[in-house]
């Protein structure tokens, strides 16, 4: 039941995502006068719709995004006589894309209400409304984790989880390990037990761990009196640590001597309070680790190909898609470790991630993304600026000069291929989420 809930309320969490992100393209095209005709969550056959204005508003059965429909995406076809690049087979399909995106246009009212021809300003904000949506909610959320929750911390307590039997050295070999069945650590022969809570060495509070390892470290070979708490109950204990070598706090690799007794602590989870003024670095934090998995995505997606193809394991944390996630928020809701608050803020911050993960992606300056779309403005806008600079110095050739629009259906190819690689990859991460899922431990 908790499973099926944590997958449901991930399941609506990323499609009002998909859904404001779809809102975020639809709001400036309306506002700079672009007929959108259809406004839709989800691909495939339609589930659910309603026509309002020009927009017929609807759901589709398969809710892996979703998608406005502006007419007049592309310019119409050039008139200069000029052949194009391609070879004739994609020239044909080019143009048979560009009729479709003509078809659009029904009348005249609709001819000044095209995308296309938008200003390359009005153009980027139409293209970027839908990214920045995403990194909204992101900024959203997590300010709502960090302000109301904190962020997840630990710290080792001075009550003992573990008393060991023998005393062995941190870099010691499994053989060495193994040989060591003699009950001889300090802990041990002293009577200290799992469970029992430090609250003073030689008559002096203890108030954490650290504390503990101040007096124990430098006094090897020196008897400490030590006070535990035990069922309620003060217990007196005399301890001679022993000198042995340990790692230096975290280091894995160097070593010193110090005193040693021979138990391990207990660990408490909580939440660290976070202000206001906090808020940025740990925003700045998480973009970083953001950029870093855009940039080892192509890594993550050869470690799940070994895993589809060659019967590897699945990397906990390479590549996974939308079912996966789906599963995993099911999982986190379905744990009998998490309390619901736990429970609560990492459902949050799953779905914060995805939506800053989506942020980037959307920004890849490739067609169909909306990074692709803002390129092309972009070039746009620097091929107007030249225009203008030479208009400069012949003003009745400029006059004479054609509006220049960048022509997007020339580069269907590039669409076709990134396209087909996003399905592959889609139907890797999907087989792979059904068949090898990830886990959550």
């Amino acid at each position: 039941m908790l499973y099926a809930l944590g997958v449901l309320i991930f399941a609506v969490g990323l499609l009002a995502s998909i859904a404001l992100h779809e809102v975020g393209h639809m709001v400036p095209a309306k506002k700079f006068g672009v007929k959108v005709t259809q406004y839709m969550v989800g691909f495939g056959p339609t589930l659910w719709s309603r026509k309002k204005g020009d927009t017929e508003y609807g759901v589709k059965a398969i809710p892996l995004g979703g998608y406005i429909r502006m007419i007049g995406m592309v310019p119409p076809a050039r008139v200069d006589g000029r052949r194009s690049r391609w070879p004739r087979r994609v020239s044909s399909a080019i143009e048979d894309f560009r009729q479709v995106s003509r078809d659009e246009v029904k009348s005249v009212e609709d001819e000044p209400r095209q995308f296309y021809r938008l200003t390359p300003g009005k153009k980027m904000i139409v293209m970027l409304g839908g990214p920045t949506m995403n990194l909204l909610i992101y900024l959203v959320l997590t300010v709502i984790l960090l302000t109301a929750f904190g962020t997840p911390a630990s710290s080792p307590t001075t009550t003992v989880a573990l008393v060991e039997k023998c005393v062995v050295a941190a870099n010691a070999t499994p053989a060495q390990v193994k040989r060591c069945t003699q009950t001889n650590s300090p802990a041990a022969l002293a009577g200290l037990k799992t469970g029992d809570t430090i609250v003073a060495i030689n008559g002096s509070g203890v108030r954490g761990w650290t504390d503990l390892t101040n007096v124990i470290e430098p006094a090897a070979n020196k008897k400490l009196a030590v006070t535990v708490l035990r069922h309620g109950k003060r217990v007196n204990l005399t301890v001679t640590p022993v000198r042995n070598v340990k790692y230096v706090d975290g280091s894995t690799t160097k070593t010193h001597d110090v005193g040693f007794i021979g138990i391990a602590p207990t660990t408490r989870y909580y939440y660290a309070n976070k202000g206001i003024a906090d808020v940025p670095g740990e925003i700045g934090r998480q973009v970083g680790v953001g950029l870093s998995a855009i940039g080892r995505y192509p890594e993550k997606l050869h470690s799940l190909w070994g895993t589809v193809f060659e019967g590897k394991k699945r990397d906990p944390q390479g590549a996974v898609g939308v079912v996966g996630i789906g599963r995993i928020g099911g999982q986190i809701a379905d744990s009998h470790v998490l309390t619901v608050k736990d429970k609560v803020y990492t459902l949050i911050g799953l779905l914060a991630s995805v939506n800053l993960l989506l942020f980037f992606f959307n920004l890849l300056p490739l067609l169909p993304l909306d990074g692709g779309h803002v390129a092309g403005a972009i070039v746009e806008a620097a091929k107007r600026g030249r225009a203008r600079l030479r208009a400069r110095r012949d003003p009745e050739a400029a006059a004479r000069r054609p509006q220049i629009f960048v022509d997007t259906a020339q580069m269907l190819p590039v669409m076709y291929a990134v396209a087909s690689l996003l399905i592959l990859v889609t139907l890797l991460t999907l087989y792979a989420d059904i068949v090898k899922p990830i886990n959550v431990g």
